[in-house]
C-alpha cells in the first residue's frame, strides 16, 4: 500500500526484506536488494524528494569462510599442468593479480630481472606494482627463451587455439578444466588471490603491505575473504 515516496518507511522496507527472505531468496540477494533501496532512498533525500531518507538496519551476511588452496593443491596443479598453465599459476600465487589484472599484462609490465610486476589496470584504474618469487622468475625466463619474450605492446598470456590475447572467460575456463585434471577443488582465479593472502600473512606480512600489493586502499576489504584457521590463531597466540 505504498504509492509515495514520503509513505516509505524504516517498517515498510524491513518488511520488504523479510518478505525476500520468506520467498527463499539468498542472503546476498535481499543484501543486495537492501543496497538498493537505501541507496535509492538516500538519493531522493538529496534531491529534495523527501526530508530525509529512512534508517534501517541492513540484513546480516553469513560469515562464511571461503576456500584458499592448502599446499598439497597447489603440488597437484602443479603436477597436472602443462607449461604455460603452470606459469599462470606461479604467476597467480606470487602476485594476487585479479583474473583481469593478469590477462592484461604486456610483455613490458614484466621485469625477470628485479621480479616486478606493473598492474596498469588495477580496480579504480590504480596502477601498482607487485613481484614475482626467484622460482617463477627462472621458469618464466626459461619458457620465454623457447616460446620467445612478448613485445612490450604485446599480451603475455595467449590462447593456444586462437594465438589472441586471453581472455577472462578463457582463464577461468583453463583453471577450471586444470583443478578437474588435479582433482582440486574451487580452482577460480580468486582462490588463487585468496591463498596468496593467506599464505603473505603466515609468512609474516603486515596488513597494510599486504593491502597495498592486493590494491586495496582499505585494510577492511580483505575481511570480505580472508579468515584465518584455528591453527593459525593458535600458532599467533603462542
Amino acid at each position: 500500500n505504498v504509492a509515495t515516496l514520503d509513505q516509505v518507511t524504516a517498517a515498510t522496507v524491513r518488511a520488504y526484506l523479510v518478505s525476500l527472505q520468506r520467498r527463499g531468496l539468498a542472503a546476498h540477494s535481499v543484501h543486495g536488494a537492501a543496497r538498493a533501496v537505501r541507496a535509492f532512498l538516500r538519493f531522493c533525500a538529496a534531491d529534495g524528494l523527501i526530508a530525509d531518507a529512512p534508517q534501517f538496519a541492513m540484513p546480516k551476511l553469513p560469515k562464511k569462510v571461503l576456500p584458499a588452496f592448502e599446499p598439497g593443491d597447489v603440488a597437484r596443479l602443479l603436477e597436472a599442468a602443462n607449461e604455460r598453465d603452470r606459469l599462470i599459476v606461479l604467476v597467480l600465487l606470487d602476485t594476487g593479480l585479479r583474473a583481469n589484472e593478469l590477462i592484461a599484462l604486456d610483455g613490458g609490465d614484466l621485469d625477470t630481472t628485479t621480479g616486478a610486476v606493473l598492474v596498469r589496470s588495477g580496480k579504480g584504474r590504480k596502477t601498482r606494482t607487485v613481484y614475482l618469487g626467484a622460482k617463477t622468475r627462472r621458469e618464466l625466463g626459461q619458457y620465454w627463451r623457447k616460446a620467445g619474450r612478448p613485445a612490450a605492446k604485446m599480451p603475455v598470456w595467449v590462447s593456444l587455439i586462437t594465438g589472441e590475447r586471453l581472455t577472462d572467460s578463457g582463464l577461468r575456463q583453463l583453471l577450471q578444466r586444470l583443478g578437474e585434471r588435479a582433482k582440486v577443488e574451487h580452482c577460480h582465479p580468486h582462490t588463487f588471490r585468496r591463498t596468496f593472502a593467506l599464505w603473505s600473512l603466515r609468512g609474516g606480512m603486515d596488513i597494510h603491505t599486504l593491502a597495498a600489493l592486493l590494491g586495496h586502499a582499505d585494510i577492511a576489504v580483505l575481511r570480505q575473504y580472508l579468515a584465518l584457521s584455528g591453527q593459525d590463531l593458535q600458532r599467533a597466540h603462542q
